[in-house]
């Protein structure tokens, strides 16, 4: 019963996010907020992943990187990770990308 009010929990928050759109944002901007996480962090496993505040935080970083959002998985270790696979539109190629989300998503 837990677990389902959490994944609840995450729906809710998930639901009130607005995709980022072309018209919402030039591609490849980066705010100071976004600027100062890709500094912090590369992203490419769970020990590099970038530490956002929103699921906001973790779809101006795939525009700000110029990639394109694909499969999403959540990954509970000892930190709850969203694991993105992105798409480059202008090589095709794909990869993971790891997001700390601990400072938004529900305790467990």
């Amino acid at each position: 019963m837990k677990m389902k009010l959490k994944l609840l929990s995450l729906v809710l928050i998930l639901s009130n996010v607005t995709p980022l759109t072309a018209a919402s944002a030039p591609p490849n901007s980066q705010s100071k907020h976004i600027a100062k996480i890709l500094s912090r962090g590369d992203g490419r496993s769970e020990e590099t992943a970038y530490k956002v505040r929103s699921v906001r935080d973790e779809y101006e970083i795939l525009d700000a990187l110029g990639l394109k959002p694909g499969k999403q998985s959540l990954v509970i270790r000892k930190r709850p990770y969203d694991v993105l696979e992105a798409t480059d539109p202008s090589t095709g190629a794909t990869r993971e990308l790891w997001f700390d989300i601990s400072s938004f998503y529900p305790e467990f």
